[in-house]
């Protein structure tokens, strides 16, 4: 009798310590699945960030409007929405819209109709210098202006009334996880240097660079060279999941502000997409071969398309 309840003894015990076991596994892939142990107040702060980008995408000066991006070539183009435009904008606009022309060191519009020049007058015909590039038109819900890329010249089209501003717009994100805010040294450059960048439309541009970001994660050291943008210490990268898991042209990140030591933070929980991830109508910048990482950052906006 003593062994039999011996055995039962055992027996439960074996259970006990099975039942145990499966708690504790089902626990290790409930965290593997699910970001644990967030401070709410920096999950806000993430939270936030992610509606002020959506905010500013959506906004007036944001990508999401873009309709359109013609180049402006030497001489006369004509712009309408028929088909053998030279430029052809939306069949909102009528068949024969007005033209373009590009001669010497200035840029000539004219229209058929009135169009709104800076908020301000209505003219049919304007002429400003090509350094000159900060004019706006608008007729109707549209609006547009010049911008220059790589020595050339682009007409760049929004339409305030685009209906894909009308559509359920959501960014997708890897989750957010604390283990990749990350400390970095700065160390500026005794002089700023300029670098060759291309753009997604094959452009060469010349952009200054401020100096290295040298940081560290699992063992590793890793640099990234900064430029500065907004005022900002900012780097442009790529890393093993672009172009998979995130966008094929990579992504942007803003440092925080160097302390009287270089010390920096990297959060790449606020790594976002370049506009041109968004929208077709945009020209974005490649990050240079010293910005490509080996690792997988798994944090930030992932692809949206």
């Amino acid at each position: 009798m003593n062994d039999y309840f011996l055995y039962l003894h055992i027996m439960n015990f074996r259970k006990t310590i099975f039942i145990i076991n499966g708690l504790f596994l089902s626990f290790l892939i409930y965290s593997c699945g699910k970001q644990i142990d967030i401070n709410p107040e920096y999950e806000n702060q993430i939270l936030n960030f992610r509606q002020k980008r959506v905010n500013f995408l959506k906004s007036r000066i944001g990508y999401l409007n873009l309709v359109g991006l013609h180049w402006v070539q030497d001489g006369y183009s004509s712009i309408g929405s028929q088909a053998n435009s030279d430029i052809v904008f939306p069949k909102k606009f009528p068949n024969d819209f007005g033209s373009i022309t590009k001669t010497g060191d200035q840029i000539k519009i004219g229209f058929n109709q009135p169009v709104m020049l800076d908020s301000t007058i209505k003219v049919t015909e304007f002429s400003f210098p090509q350094d000159q590039l900060d004019h706006v038109f608008t007729w109707q819900s549209f609006e547009w202006f010049i911008i220059k890329r790589g020595g050339n010249y682009l007409l760049r089209l929004r339409d305030f009334e685009n209906p894909f501003l009308e559509q359920p717009f959501k960014i997708p994100y890897f989750p957010i996880d604390k283990n990749w805010v990350i400390g970095g040294q700065y160390t500026p450059y005794p002089e700023k240097r300029k670098r060759t960048i291309s753009n997604i439309l094959g452009q060469q541009t010349d952009q200054e660079s401020t100096g290295l970001i040298a940081f560290n994660y699992s063992g590793n050291n890793y640099q990234l060279e900064t430029t500065i943008e907004d005022d900002k210490l900012s780097v442009i990268f790529m890393d093993a999941t672009t172009g998979k898991e995130t966008y094929q042209n990579g992504r942007t990140l803003y440092a925080s502000n160097p302390d009287k030591n270089g010390n920096v933070i990297l959060d790449f929980n606020k790594a976002f997409n370049f506009p041109c991830a968004f929208n077709d109508y945009t020209t974005c910048p490649v990050p240079p071969p010293k910005n490509r990482l080996d690792i997988a950052i798994t944090a930030g906006e992932k692809s949206f398309r």
